[in-house]
């Protein structure tokens, strides 16, 4: 996954953790993602998983097409 890609994941799943209204530590213990590696993905130093995105999604409730960025 390129920088700004990661960047835009990053960015996406956080916009829709804040708007869901569910904590930093819900989203990581729901979605099965340790806090240190939630906060990787979060602070573009890891990429996200298929795996990571669909858990994700889940406690969001939404679909996991809206983490991704739209095709040009």
């Amino acid at each position: 996954m390129g920088t700004e890609l990661r960047h835009l994941v990053a960015s996406a799943v956080e916009a829709a953790r804040l708007h869901a209204g569910v904590s930093f530590i819900e989203l990581s213990e729901r979605a099965g993602i340790a806090p240190a590696a939630l906060t990787d993905l979060l602070e573009e130093r890891a990429d996200f998983t298929m795996e990571d995105l669909a858990g994700i999604a889940t406690v969001l409730g939404v679909p996991v097409t809206w983490l991704l960025p739209c095709a040009p």
